[in-house]
């Protein structure tokens, strides 16, 4: 397929219709490719030069964080976090209490961070999002052009030098924090403690956890992948002392199973916060299973010891003996396993 005008298109691997811009070949002289406004491309062809402009500088795309001089200073833990599926109720409470809206399109350069601290995943959750073509949800900012909420994508855009869409709130920004931080399904998470790489609220054991060094996995398939490689590496242990070497060189020196066991277990506690902050996201989540320790009741031994000593089954010698064994078990200075007696004593009483 050609598409020929005062520039000359050429659609080269792409044998499908209509063709991809991606798989575009353009022909423009520099100084015209310099003269095309990409936040408002003329035609097809414009926008799929502006599109693939954006892609490749995405994908060669190297993180500038702002200087927190620059900023209002906040730790992201000061932060106030709003998730996606209560925005629509956060702007109707931010309307209740007084909040004007208008939207509008901005350069990300004319808008300022009010945290001084980002996150590396939040930053590439969403360059991934902007690959994958995903429509970006507008940033919230006060009336003196800080950022309220949206720090991650209002980054990546800074960085690319590109607009992004901004509910423009009619309050300076130290009025209309504090009222998002009264909003009651605010919450909080640090720098080092971000949630889960991709959150899916419907099925939580599908959510996506990164496991450094080695990519991405579900939790489902991270958790059967360490049971058949613990399978596997019990086997070989089986077989003698080269097994052994190899469960060594495997533990200690290759951490493949260490690594991905530390990233099941932190992913394992998120699904957990999330469960603990309520709301819509947590209700698929299941409680872990808490163990139960076997209870320890003396004063049941103790009584119980009485009993037999009343009834003239045991003599008063025999019975003082066993309080103090059940007290030297209780005291620091022990042998055996007196935590197990004590709890079989119990049950046996």
């Amino acid at each position: 397929m050609k598409l020929t005008d005062i520039n000359e298109w050429v659609c080269g691997k792409c044998n499908c219709e209509p063709c991809r811009c991606d798989s575009v070949v353009e022909k423009w002289s520099s100084k015209y490719k310099k003269s095309i406004d990409c936040s408002n491309p003329k035609g097809f062809s414009q926008k799929a030069h502006c599109a693939g402009k954006k892609k490749k500088k995405t994908n060669e795309l190297k993180i500038v964080k702002p200087d927190s001089v620059d900023t209002k200073g906040l730790k992201r833990s000061q932060m106030p976090q709003i998730h996606k599926d209560d925005y629509n109720e956060f702007i109707d409470y931010l309307k209740d209490n007084g909040a004007e809206f208008t939207k509008q399109t901005m350069p990300a350069k004319q808008l300022k961070a009010t945290q001084g601290e980002f996150s590396d995943k939040g930053v590439m959750k969403q360059i991934d999002k902007q690959l994958r073509g995903e429509a970006r949800k507008p940033v919230i900012a006060s009336q003196d052009n800080f950022i309220i909420d949206g720090h991650h994508r209002w980054l990546v855009a800074w960085n690319t030098g590109d607009t992004v869409d901004v509910f423009k709130v009619n309050m300076d920004a130290d009025k209309l924090l504090k009222l998002v931080k009264e909003f009651p399904k605010t919450t909080y998470k640090d720098i080092y403690t971000e949630e889960l790489y991709d959150f899916d609220k419907d099925a939580p054991m599908k959510s996506t956890v990164a496991v450094p060094g080695y990519g991405t996995m579900s939790v489902d398939g991270l958790m059967q992948n360490l049971v058949q490689s613990v399978t596997e590496l019990l086997g070989k242990m089986k077989q003698g002392t080269d097994g052994m070497r190899f469960a060594d060189y495997e533990l200690n020196s290759n951490k493949v199973l260490t690594t991905k066991l530390s990233a099941l277990i932190k992913a394992l506690d998120d699904l957990q916060a999330i469960r603990k902050q309520g709301g819509a996201r947590s209700r698929n989540i299941q409680k872990e299973q808490e163990e139960e320790q076997l209870p320890i009741d003396t004063d049941k031994v103790f009584r119980y010891i009485q009993q037999l000593e009343s009834g003239q089954n045991i003599k008063p010698q025999d019975a003082d003996l066993m309080r103090r064994g059940i007290q030297s078990l209780e005291s620091t200075r022990q042998t055996l396993n007196p935590q197990a007696i004590l709890q079989l004593l119990t049950i046996l009483t």
